[in-house]
């Protein structure tokens, strides 16, 4: 199946937006839109791509009312999303949706392209789990088998952002089977990128988590860990120590 959704902030308009597939828009409040599930989406084959642009001056923050949950299909694993955001001048993004959970045996890739102009403020936030089992204490041999083929899942996530036409940010994170996260453990990931930035860095090693400031005035922040909250946890804790709020 394919989806498309597509988000239009204004500063004079308010939220325009459409959607086909599995996925719906529903504008809660002035500037503020949630993406809501119409149908068991990413399953495998299916491509989802989400398209937002904030026009100058205007504010818009992007959320969901429930975690996304990639399965495989009977004859197919791989599953994608897009992401292609454009935020103009003055204008204000907040994309914080619920996690992403790939399920064992599915295959799924993100990728986020945002293009920023330099007065621009965006603030972005990613979470993923491999596997929906977490807890093990006092599982049954069944349980355990259900756990481990969970742990099959894996997702690769890209993230790439331009201002004013430069390239600021291109990286790429895999988690799953055969990866190094997975070697030691680690099956979730949380991120944040916040645009403008210009706090230092701030590394907890022991913990695989940091807040790395970028070329020019932007951070990244990311952890490594077992469980997506374990890793929302760190990233919150990191991406708020000094935090200014903006505007």
């Amino acid at each position: 199946m394919r989806t498309d959704v597509e988000i239009i902030a204004t500063a004079d308009r308010g939220v325009r937006h459409s959607a086909t597939g599995g996925l719906a828009v529903r504008v809660t409040s002035p500037g503020h839109a949630q993406l809501i599930g119409t149908a068991a989406t990413p399953l495998g084959g299916d491509e989802i791509v989400v398209r937002i642009r904030v026009e100058p001056g205007a504010h818009l923050s992007v959320g969901s009312v429930a975690a996304t949950i990639a399965l495989p299909a009977r004859d197919r694993a791989d599953s994608r999303a897009r992401w292609d955001i454009e935020v103009g001048a003055g204008g204000r993004l907040r994309l914080d949706p619920q996690p992403t959970v790939v399920a064992g045996g599915a295959v799924h890739t993100s990728n986020i392209v945002a293009d920023l102009d330099p007065t621009a403020v965006l603030d972005l936030y990613e979470h993923v789990q491999i596997g929906r089992s977490v807890q093990i204490d006092g599982a049954t041999t069944t349980d355990l088998d259900r756990i481990e083929r969970d742990r099959t899942g894996a997702w690769t996530g890209g993230l790439r952002v331009t201002v004013g036409g430069e390239v600021w940010l291109a990286h790429r994170v895999a988690l799953g089977a055969s990866t190094p996260a997975a070697a030691i453990g680690h099956r979730a990931m949380s991120s944040v990128f916040r645009y403008p930035d210009d706090r230092g860095e701030e590394v907890h090693p022991s913990e695989f988590a940091a807040r790395l400031r970028l070329a020019g005035e932007a951070t990244l922040t990311s952890a490594l860990g077992s469980s997506v909250t374990a890793t929302r946890r760190l990233t919150d804790a990191l991406d708020t120590t000094a935090l200014v709020p903006n505007g």
